[in-house]
């Protein structure tokens, strides 16, 4: 990957982002760029992938905050606060709930940086590295959208997540235009810009229960598309690995809950590791998704697609293309025939078959919070966490913004 040591100063408020988030990254770099000297041509490349680098590092690195808030995964870990991340009781104060937002900022602050940048370059119509910029910021504000009750750009000031899905399709519809006319004129990767950017307009569209836009985004992608993080196994760096690979394997972390264990689906591969946690108390059922630091993780597909324009439909009363979903995927995992007829029945399947799907991939919390009754696997708000000496799971649905944001941001109330 292509990493500048210092990007574009446009703003006081900008350098200070950039500085953070651009000028030490810890990422292999073959060239440099001058602040003075920047050029959005010839540096284009080098500033776009610079940005995508933090959002891949983002998504890896967030993965398993929102598999322990959502009881995809159990935290097999001795410290406190991240089994209050998990059991839902977390507060702003509780310093783990800054881990996944401070790397989604920073991927969110880079890649809108980086397409402030590249807009103003001769030939920004049809970049592809602007493309590629809008897309991931984009994807950084859904995930933030669907993981904190509040979020915010560029310390800007706090928005509803409602509000943050609303930025994140302003930028997918810009990365759809840009990126069809790099395909246009000739460049492969302008087709696979388009076709996340679609799904990140569905998925953002029906996280907001506009099934209509939902549907018609998701119909656009081609079944076969698939777009994921791309990860590296550098044991010089391994910032540049799968995150929640390298999490889990340095002190055995992650563990496979009973109910996803109990599914015997191909979908959700773990073994027993045949030794505890690192709490010593929870058996360490391993998961086997990410086997290595080189294990990419799915951003988008066609079959997050083909799910998102199944939920859109049946939610407005048509059922056949979940039953149709449905049906192919149970198949396929050699799972018996569903027989539900009544659409609360064909809803849960469908929430159920996608979090077989996706476990792992940061999209079931998205799903709980849009359907909370549909969907399985979540520790229901009372009932005993998977560590009974913690305590009962929370009713939080949502991760609090961290303490440092609010203090930091001037436009954060304080109270």
């Amino acid at each position: 990957m292509i990493i500048a040591s210092c990007m574009l100063r446009r703003t006081a408020l900008a350098a200070a982002a950039m500085s953070l988030a651009a000028c030490n990254m810890d990422v292999v770099n073959p060239g440099v760029i001058d602040a003075s000297q920047f050029n959005p041509s010839g540096d284009a490349a080098t500033l776009s992938l610079s940005a995508q680098s933090n959002f891949y590092k983002a998504y890896t690195g967030s993965a398993y905050w929102s598999a322990f808030f959502s009881s995809e995964a159990v935290p097999g870990v001795v410290r406190q606060e991240t089994n209050d991340v998990g059991r839902r009781v977390a507060t702003s104060a509780t310093s783990d709930v800054g881990n996944a937002w401070s790397l989604l900022q920073r991927s969110l602050a880079t890649n809108d940086l980086a397409a402030a940048a590249l807009v103003k370059g001769p030939n920004a119509v049809n970049d592809i590295n602007l493309a590629r910029s809008y897309m991931n910021a984009g994807f950084s504000l859904v995930l933030i959208a669907e993981t904190y009750c509040q979020g915010d750009i560029l310390v800007g000031p706090p928005l509803t997540p409602a509000q943050m899905l609303d930025s994140a399709s302003a930028r997918f519809k810009q990365a759809v235009t840009i990126g069809a006319a790099a395909a246009t004129a000739g460049v492969t990767e302008g087709t696979k810009v388009v076709n996340a950017s679609n799904v990140g307009l569905a998925r953002a569209s029906l996280q907001k229960k506009d099934y209509a836009a939902a549907s018609t985004y998701a119909a656009l992608v081609p079944a076969a598309f698939v777009f994921n993080a791309v990860t590296v196994d550098d044991a010089s760096n391994r910032a540049l690995g799968n995150s929640t690979y390298a999490f889990d394997i340095g002190s055995n972390s992650i563990v496979v809950p009973d109910a996803y264990r109990a599914l015997n689906d191909p979908r959700v591969p773990w073994k027993d590791a045949l030794k505890k946690a690192q709490d010593t108390g929870l058996e360490y059922y391993q998961q086997l998704k990410y086997t290595g630091y080189a294990t990419p993780m799915r951003v988008a597909s066609g079959l997050e697609a083909s799910y998102i324009a199944a939920e859109a439909q049946l939610q407005t009363g048509n059922s056949a293309a979940a039953l149709a979903l449905i049906a192919a995927r149970r198949s396929a995992n050699s799972q018996p025939a569903f027989t539900g007829t009544a659409a609360a029945a064909i809803l849960s399947e469908l929430m159920d078959q996608r979090a077989r799907e996706f476990w792992l991939e940061m999209k079931h919390l998205g799903d709980w919070q849009r359907n909370p009754t549909a969907t399985p696997y979540v520790g229901a708000a009372g009932s005993p966490f998977f560590k009974p000496i913690q305590g009962n799971f929370g009713t939080s649905t949502c991760l609090p913004v961290p303490a440092s944001e609010i203090a930091a941001n001037p436009n954060f109330p304080k109270t």
